[in-house]
């Protein structure tokens, strides 16, 4: 179940009800999901027959920027934070979210700046239906899960559905997600908030000195133009109490092309030495990575080669923890890798200037229930 929390100023077009806003919060609530409309003030007087014969609900609260509204909900309705998406089109909510661990959904609508800012958006109550329509089903749990000595590895979906071939499938993979993140609309937005709500579930919010990256494709970098910048500013933005990682500037940079790995067949796809040749970190954060806690997004992986080199990279650089982001995992093959970089990490590495003992099978966790939700917005 999930429930939908948003304040009387969303609902509102020049100060007069919206009519469409309204039929689709009417809507949300008839199809299963709990409606609920708070605000500090007193109920507006336009509620009761805006609503009417519907089992939408009003709520006043004091202070509802610390989030308690959100945990009360909970509550109330037996159901996690994290299943509990605000609407959000003024400070207020956005603070109420994200206090409060919600997933977090900006109104297109809104002129605050700070919302306008945020990743996650609908530009009409359509498109919030059909957003939340895309998202009732998923439980939030990723498919795959697991946790080594010098780096974690998360991975949203199981990629098997698309083919049993690993090369074409991940190709096929690759561009439908660069066509959804580049197009838009309500399937980015869903794809963003199962993304998100998985993360709320890990209680990301907890961990401190957040700072995330994309890992690089396989072209040399010519700026922060990875189509997966764009969908990774959204989960920073919606999840993230603070914004540190600058949308100009991407955490790694690739010197030199390398093989691409969803098409080099005849080669050992868990040999590091490609990888660890070709890139470096930027230069930007070499004082700004120590201690942080890195989150690094990869569109998809099958043995977790990218993983094991970010981290390599990343500890080097002064990071305190890594945690590596899959939107889709192709079975059971992901390995581990213990790597040490033994050169300046913010500068091109040689052949002799690392260290990488034998991978190993990466143990974790899958949850079935995952398997088919990126299929179905990505079909």
């Amino acid at each position: 179940m999930l429930a939908l929390i948003t304040s009387p100023a969303a609902l509102l077009n020049n100060g007069t009800p919206s009519k469409a806003t309204i039929q689709s919060l009417i809507n949300i609530c008839a199809s299963g999901s709990a409606v609920g409309i708070t605000s500090n003030h007193n109920k507006p007087a336009w509620f009761d027959d805006e609503f009417k014969g519907s089992n939408v609900i009003f709520i006043k609260t004091e202070a509802r920027q610390s989030g308690a509204v959100i945990r009360k909900a909970a509550e109330t309705l037996k159901i996690e934070t994290h299943n509990i998406l605000v609407l959000a089109i003024k400070p207020e909510d956005m603070q109420m979210a994200k206090n409060g661990h919600a997933m977090l959904i900006a109104a297109g609508w809104s002129s605050d700046r700070g919302i306008k800012g945020l990743g996650i958006k609908v530009n009409s109550g359509t498109e919030l239906e059909t957003v939340v329509k895309l998202t009732e089903d998923w439980t939030g749990h990723w498919w795959f899960k697991g946790d080594q000595v010098k780096y974690s590895a998360r991975a949203l979906a199981d990629l098997s559905g698309y083919g049993n071939n690993i090369t074409a499938t991940q190709q096929v993979f690759a561009k439908k997600l660069t066509s959804t993140v580049k197009n838009g609309g309500a399937q980015l937005m869903a794809l963003s908030l199962l993304a998100s709500r998985s993360l709320l579930i890990d209680k990301i919010y907890n961990t401190s000195d957040l700072l995330w990256g994309v890992y690089p494709s396989s072209q040399v970098t010519t700026g922060d133009t990875e189509v997966l910048s764009d969908f990774t500013h959204r989960l920073r933005t919606t999840v993230s109490l603070v914004r540190f990682a600058k949308r100009e500037e991407p955490l790694f940079i690739r010197h030199t092309a390398s093989q691409k790995r969803s098409s080099n067949r005849s080669g050992d796809r868990t040999d590091p030495a490609d990888q660890i040749t070709t890139i470096h970190l930027n230069p930007f954060y070499k004082t700004r990575l120590i201690n942080r806690n890195v989150i690094v997004v990869d569109d998809c992986t099958t043995y977790g080669l990218s993983f094991g080199v970010a981290a390599a990279f990343l500890k080097a650089g002064g990071a305190s923890s890594v945690t590596g982001v899959a939107l889709g995992k192709f079975g059971n093959t992901m390995r581990y890798y213990d790597i040490n970089i033994q050169s300046d990490p913010f500068k091109p590495v040689g052949a002799t200037q690392y260290t990488a003992q034998a991978s190993s099978a990466f143990s974790g966790s899958t949850d079935s229930r995952a398997q088919q939700t990126l299929i179905k917005l990505m079909p």
